[in-house]
């Protein structure tokens, strides 16, 4: 039974209060990212208090588990989850948690006003009514959170923008398919108009050393984030992260052609955390590193 007074628990970078035995082995708060978190658990046996908090919740399980029960309000399941299960907990609803095996997942958080903006720009305004769910399968949501997990654990500092993106594609996710009522996400007009798609891309090009987020792009055009994307791609073929990582990439070659400035010092031009991340998407994009390239 849930307690009488569950802990209000409000997960944050200055105040990470834990209902869990084990610390995470993976955690984004320190790479700042804007209206998504994750922490990547491997936890003994445990039984959690009753808790809630602010924002929407994304458990993702990595292994099998039997017996793990969970509670979810009012409601009571046990649960025998296989890899690739998602819990989806709205923002204040109680839950609580028990097994006594060892568990493994991922816990996404993503903050509610960021669903609410885009429920107004792409449903009718307030129709926000995400609900409950327990244990199901569902591929995106589970790629999206290995996704955020390779890239956190390989670049450590993860890029803002590839943050943003991802939270705006789960907050669309969530309002099409787990909301109380079926809503179909609005198609958008085809693309972006041309004047503002030139817009978007001399910003990028202006601010390509800074650390860009999707809200800021979105902003330079006077649109929501999810509208941009959208037209973003139908106009490009590629999400604004893509875009920039390929801008970003481009602008790297043309700078290591000319030969005047070290690989290090190209990296931190076009906007890369370091060498090492600068090399990598460099070869995955052209197929050889920087030195190679310098050599041809």
């Amino acid at each position: 039974m849930l307690e009488n007074k569950p802990l209000f628990i409000e997960v944050t970078a200055n105040n990470p209060q834990h209902i869990l035995p084990k610390q995470p082995l993976l955690s984004s708060y320190k790479a700042n990212w804007e209206n998504l978190a994750l922490e990547y658990h491997l936890q003994p046996a445990y039984e959690s208090p009753g808790h809630y908090a602010k924002h929407y919740t994304l458990v993702i399980r990595l292994r099998s588990q039997l017996g793990l029960e969970r509670w979810l309000g009012e409601c009571y399941k046990k649960e025998n989850t296989i890899t690739g299960d998602v819990v989806v907990i709205p923002p204040y609803v109680i839950h609580k948690a028990a097994t006594t095996q060892q568990s493994q997942f991922i816990a996404l958080t993503l903050e509610s006003e960021l669903v609410s903006n885009i429920a107004y720009e792409s449903l009718d305004p307030g129709k926000v009514d995400i609900i409950p769910h327990f244990s199901k399968p569902d591929p995106l949501i589970y790629q999206i959170a290995l996704a955020l997990k390779a890239t956190l654990q390989s670049d450590g500092m993860c890029c803002n923008l590839y943050a943003d993106s991802m939270a705006t594609a789960l907050s669309a996710h969530l309002l099409q398919h787990y909301s109380a009522l079926k809503h179909a996400i609005q198609d958008c007009e085809p693309g972006l108009p041309k004047f503002k798609l030139q817009r978007v891309i001399e910003f990028i090009m202006d601010h390509l050393a800074e650390d860009l987020l999707l809200a800021a792009i979105a902003q330079e055009v006077g649109m929501s984030q999810y509208h941009f994307s959208r037209l973003f791609k139908q106009s490009t073929g590629l999400s604004p992260y893509q875009y920039v990582i390929q801008c970003r990439i481009e602008h790297g070659k043309l700078l290591l052609l000319q030969g005047r400035m070290k690989i290090s010092e190209v990296a931190s031009t076009v906007g890369f955390a370091d060498q090492s991340q600068f090399t990598r998407h460099f070869k995955r994009y052209f197929g050889v590193t920087p030195k190679e390239i310098r050599t041809k």
